[in-house]
C-alpha cells in the first residue's frame, strides 16, 4: 500500500488518466445493463474518490485537513478574494478582523448594502488609527493603513445611515498578534499579515464551515469582540 501511495504521489497525471479511462469504462457498461451499472458505478465513483484523496495525500494529511475543513491555499490574499467574493453573494452574516478593507468596499459595495436591506449585521474589528502597533505595521506595508481605516469608518456611518435594517458594527483594538479573519455563514478565509508585505501579497486559507477551524475562529471572534479590555465601539465615541 506504501508503494501505491508513493507512486501515485510522483505520478499524478497518470493516475488521473486512469480514472479516466475507468470512467470511459463505465459509460459503456451503463449503456448495457443501465439500472445495475448506474447504482455500481456511483458506488465504485464514491470508493475511488475517497480511495485517491488517501492515496494522494496520505492517510494523515487527509484526516488532518478534512477534520479542520481546510479546502484551499492561496499563494496570496488577492488569488483568494475571487472565492470569497462568490461565497459574498449568499451569505448571511460577515464577522471579519483586517484592516481598511477598501478593495472589498469599493468592489463589494451593492452586495454589502443588499445584505444590509435584508436585515443582516457586518462586524468588524480594526486598528485603531494611530496607535503604536499600527504604525509599525504601516512601515512594514509602506501604506497609510489609517487613512484607509478611517475612510473605512467614514463608510459604514454613511451606509448605517440609510436606516437599512441590517447594520454594520465596527470596534477598534490596538493589540498584537494581528491576524486576517473574514468568517460568513457559509465560508471562512484567514491569513497572516507578514514582514515586510503588503496583506494582499501574503498567504491565505479557505475552510469550509463544518471542520474545526470555522468553529475555532469563529469562537476567537466573539471572544475579542465581547472583550472590552480589548476593543471598543469605534462608531458611536
Amino acid at each position: 500500500m506504501s508503494e501505491l501511495r508513493k507512486f501515485l504521489r510522483k505520478n499524478k497525471s497518470q493516475a488521473l488518466i486512469i480514472i479516466f479511462l475507468i470512467g470511459i469504462v463505465l459509460v459503456f457498461v451503463s449503456g448495457w445493463k443501465i439500472a445495475l451499472s448506474g447504482i455500481g458505478s456511483s458506488l465504485i465513483a464514491s470508493a475511488l474518490l475517497s480511495f485517491l484523496m488517501v492515496m494522494l495525500l496520505g492517510d494523515d494529511e487527509y484526516k488532518i485537513a478534512k477534520e479542520w475543513g481546510l479546502e484551499q491555499v492561496y499563494k496570496t490574499r488577492g488569488g483568494m478574494n475571487v472565492s470569497c467574493d462568490n461565497y459574498m453573494k449568499t451569505a448571511k452574516y460577515i464577522k471579519t478582523i483586517g484592516f481598511g478593507y477598501k478593495s472589498w468596499r469599493d468592489g463589494q459595495e451593492p452586495r454589502i448594502i443588499q445584505m444590509l436591506q435584508e436585515g443582516h449585521t457586518i462586524q468588524i474589528i480594526t486598528m485603531k488609527p494611530g496607535c503604536a502597533v499600527l504604525k509599525e505595521r504601516e512601515k512594514d506595508e509602506q501604506q497609510a493603513i489609517s487613512t484607509s481605516i478611517e475612510g473605512l469608518i467614514e463608510w459604514a456611518k454613511r451606509l448605517n445611515n440609510y436606516g437599512y435594517p441590517g447594520k454594520i458594527e465596527i470596534r477598534y483594538h490596538d493589540h498584537l498578534p494581528s491576524y486576517f479573519v473574514f468568517i460568513m455563514n457559509n465560508r471562512l478565509f484567514t491569513g497572516p499579515y507578514e514582514y515586510k508585505k503588503q496583506s494582499q501579497q501574503t498567504l491565505s486559507f479557505e475552510y469550509n464551515v463544518t471542520g474545526t477551524a470555522y468553529e475555532y475562529y469563529t469562537d476567537y471572534f466573539e471572544r475579542l469582540w465581547n472583550d472590552h479590555d480589548f476593543c471598543e465601539d469605534a462608531l458611536n465615541n
